[in-house]
């Protein structure tokens, strides 16, 4: 039986490009009406952030993804990964999570300093509903639960399957070279928030190319919630 995984790859340049960017650009947009008009209401743009995860990164990335497996003829298994690799046992998947994740908070620690003059002009220039850096104090218990299951949750696991385990197996350069092209795209894909796309390539970085060389999805999802849910439950903490 032929290995379906060919029919699934690679693709153009021009194609590459669109699918990972075109998702981010439909993000902003729709952010900034979002976060204005949580912004009148006394929202915050943390809240407005959060929503747009249901409101377009949930059905733009999960209905291209099942767009090109019916148009592919794929398997679910065959779109979502390029390789596979060898199974994690639970100890050798939690030291994987712990090491990958310190390296890539350490590489994202050193890459928001790049993202630090950015963010300066950005205060200068934009009102102050179109900034997200970080998590704004005053935010709501009811928020923060919200983010903890979109941002922390829904989020991470999408943008994976997305990101790393469909498009990176497709990008047409060189192998050693998929991964960093991947994690670039995926940092200008936040096209909302520019101050931390250097903060964003870095940490994504070590991401990438675990899930090229070894072909599972698991541990960069977990990293991944992580990142985003590191703060929000340090912030329920102090409130509840």
């Amino acid at each position: 039986m032929p290995d379906d995984r060919q029919q699934c790859g690679p693709y153009s340049l021009a194609k590459t490009l669109a699918l990972h960017l075109a998702p981010g650009v439909l993000f902003t947009i729709v952010f900034v009406f979002v976060a204005q008009t949580v912004s009148r209401a006394g929202g915050s743009t943390y809240l407005a952030l959060i929503l747009c995860i249901p409101l377009v990164l949930v059905p733009v990335e999960v209905g291209i993804l099942v767009i090109e497996r019916r148009r592919l003829g794929c398997t679910w298994r065959a779109l979502i990964a390029g390789h596979h690799g060898p199974p994690l046992s639970l100890p050798g998947g939690v030291v994987t999570v712990v090491l990958l994740y310190a390296i890539a908070v350490s590489a994202a620690a050193l890459g928001s300093f790049a993202g630090a003059p950015v963010l300066r002009a950005a205060e200068r220039i934009l009102p102050a509903w179109a900034i997200f850096s970080d998590l704004p104090a005053g935010v709501t218990p009811g928020t923060l639960w919200l983010g903890l299951a979109l941002s922390g949750l829904v989020a991470p696991i999408v943008e994976e399957m997305y990101f790393r385990g469909f498009l990176l197996p497709r990008i047409p350069v060189g192998a050693a070279w998929a991964p960093a092209v991947n994690a670039a795209l995926f940092a200008v894909y936040h096209f909302f928030a520019p101050w931390n796309c250097a903060a964003i390539f870095a940490g994504f970085l070590p991401l990438a190319y675990y899930v090229r060389i070894r072909g599972n999805l698991i541990p960069a999802i977990i990293v991944h919630s992580l990142f985003n849910s590191v703060g929000v439950i340090a912030a329920l903490t102090r409130i509840t």
